[in-house]
């Protein structure tokens, strides 16, 4: 899982969070599928509510902490989800991780770690 303009690499513990934000936020992510893999994108700590699938917005968005994000066909756009992220909670203060929830992906370095800073 590499965020734009970051180098792609395999999860490391020691290594710092790829993503830093502040409780009090609320950020839209789209995340976007570059490979002919269905992945499962899930965030520890927080739901998400579903806002956009593939640039088409979800009429009823809900809270989740898992979504299905469609495989790339090879033709056409990447497939992406828009998630609203809400880190008001201050009790979610800290680091943690979003990862690929496909058991494989997730054993094999697709994850990485989130700090929310208070």
């Amino acid at each position: 899982i590499t965020v734009a303009g970051q180098q792609p690499k395999l999860f490391n513990a020691n290594e710092p969070p790829a993503i830093v934000t502040n409780t009090g936020a609320v950020e839209d992510w789209t995340i976007e599928n570059h490979t002919s893999e269905e992945h499962a994108f899930h965030m520890h700590q927080i739901h998400f509510l579903v806002m956009a699938v593939n640039g088409v917005a979800v009429a009823n968005p809900t809270l989740q902490d898992t979504v299905q994000v469609p495989f790339y066909s090879g033709k056409g756009p990447y497939p992406s989800v828009t998630v609203r992220m809400d880190f008001r909670d201050p009790n979610i203060a800290g680091t943690f991780v979003y990862h690929c929830h496909v058991l494989f992906h997730e054993d094999n370095g697709m994850m990485a770690k989130i700090r929310v800073d208070p």
